[in-house]
């Protein structure tokens, strides 16, 4: 069953009960206040009738001069009093062993079994009035039923008065009522379709938005109509589509990229095997090998195999990185600026490049061996690019906050479309340069890489043929 259809039948059932429930109250409590009102009228009458009674009695005894009545003087007088009765206001006055003295013209109603179970539970001891309905022949009467003491003796008068059109009026309104309520169900019931219909008719509209994103349509977005909560939905909806256009454009990007990652990775590793095989099927095939042959063959594929090497170990590094929980430790970073430039000591000496370093003393919480990787790759670098005799500046401060790192270089630079990717896995501004140097493109991801697992971002300044600045800005979250 769908939302709209249980919506409406929820609602009607709900509308037609409450109608219901109204009506039966309205009902009941009008015809409770009839009924009061008619045993005002029966009480009335009643004591009207029981008067009369009484001062007959009482007459009759003055008038005969006697100090009490026998049974058939008051038998005489009660037949009297039922004589001048109307035929639709019938009576009846019992002695005290609660047999009729005297009856109205209504034996039907004065024979029903019910009555007389009725009349024998009261009690002479008792004055209250007491009040019920009978139904005779289709006729509804009330009786009002009390004792009256007359003469020493007690008796048991009883009136009824006819109450059947006060049930008649009830059965027509209940009648009146259910007829009304049926055509009001109906007129609801359109009502209340079309009022449903057009309220939900926005989430029609967002579910078929909806399928269209499901469907891989994510440019789609929302118009916000309707109430306030269809507005907000539309907007979290239109949000959601963004996130997930940023999303699978994001995701096309990293499939781009792990693409020409491994075709870069298949190309660069061909390089080298090409020459080590081709060098090496010399060296078998040849008969004749002169020592100057052997020397430089031999050193070729020295040189490839270190090339692959390092390709290799870098390429491990940087797939490790992804998975690796650094375990940082208080660092000095002249400490490590120091170590680093021991370790670079012979590729320093052999390309006749120097370091000068101005830094502060400053200590961060970091991953030692990690980031002494980072500054290894970024100075090794920066080394490849200097021409023999220049010299590489490294500083060290603090600015705004953060601890910064600056190395710069005095070599080629580089343009700004290429600065823009140099960061990039397997990007060589100058590729035949940079192989001929042992490299790979990998070291600067490297560094990204490294430079995200200590809360750290690296930025580049380069300008062509004057040289190039990387700065390693390390939030000062990360220094103590």
């Amino acid at each position: 069953m769908k939302l709209w259809q249980k919506i409406f039948l929820s609602s009607l059932c709900l509308i037609i009960v409450a109608i219901n429930v109204i009506s039966i109250v309205l009902l009941n409590n009008t015809h409770r206040l009839m009924i009061e009102r008619e045993q005002s009228h029966a009480i009335r009458e009643y004591e009207y009738f029981a008067a009369s009674f009484a001062n007959s009695a009482v007459y009759e005894r003055l008038r005969s001069d006697r100090l009490f009545l026998s049974d058939d003087k008051i038998k005489r007088i009660a037949e009297d009093i039922m004589a001048g009765r109307p035929k639709t206001q019938p009576a009846a006055i019992y002695g005290s062993d609660k047999q009729p003295i005297a009856e109205s013209s209504i034996p039907e109603l004065f024979s029903l079994d019910e009555l007389e179970r009725y009349v024998s539970t009261i009690g002479l001891a008792s004055d209250n009035y007491n009040i019920r309905v009978f139904n005779c022949s289709e006729t509804r009467y009330m009786v009002v039923c009390s004792t009256l003491k007359i003469e020493d003796k007690t008796y048991l008068l009883l009136t009824a008065s006819d109450v059947s059109e006060i049930f008649a009026l009830r059965s027509k309104q209940t009648s009146f009522v259910r007829q009304v309520g049926l055509i009001s169900a109906a007129v609801i019931s359109l009502i209340l379709l079309i009022t449903v219909i057009l309220l939900l008719r926005p989430l029609s509209r967002l579910n078929t938005y909806t399928k269209a994103i499901a469907g891989g349509n994510y440019k789609i977005r929302i118009r916000k109509r309707g109430s306030r909560e269809f507005r907000e939905l539309a907007e979290n909806m239109n949000i959601m589509a963004d996130s997930i256009q940023s999303n699978a454009a994001r995701l096309e990007k990293i499939a781009e990229d792990r693409q020409t990652f491994i075709a870069n990775l298949a190309h660069e590793m061909k390089t080298p095997l090409t020459s080590i095989l081709g060098f090496a099927d010399l060296l078998r095939i040849k008969k004749n090998v002169s020592d100057s042959e052997r020397a430089e063959y031999a050193g070729t594929i020295v040189e490839e195999t270190k090339r692959l090497r390092s390709l290799s170990g870098k390429l491990m590094e940087l797939i490790a990185l992804g998975g690796t929980e650094t375990e940082k430790k208080p660092v000095s970073i002249p400490g490590m600026i120091k170590d680093t430039e021991t370790s670079l000591t012979p590729l320093l000496q052999k390309n006749s490049v120097s370091l000068s370093c101005e830094c502060e003393d400053i200590t961060i919480s970091a991953d030692e061996e990690l980031f002494k990787s980072l500054l290894y790759n970024i100075i090794e670098n920066a080394v490849k690019a200097s021409a023999i005799g220049q010299k590489i500046d490294i500083k060290a401060g603090m600015s705004d906050g953060n601890a910064v790192i600056a190395i710069t270089d005095h070599g080629i630079g580089m343009s700004k479309e290429d600065a823009k990717k140099v960061f990039e896995p397997f990007y060589m501004v100058d590729k035949s340069r940079s192989r001929k140097a042992g490299g790979a493109g990998l070291g600067l991801a490297l560094c990204v890489k490294i430079a995200q697992q200590h809360n750290a971002v690296l930025t580049l300044d380069s300008e062509l043929g004057k040289g190039t600045t990387v700065y390693i800005i390390i939030s000062g979250e990360e220094c103590l």
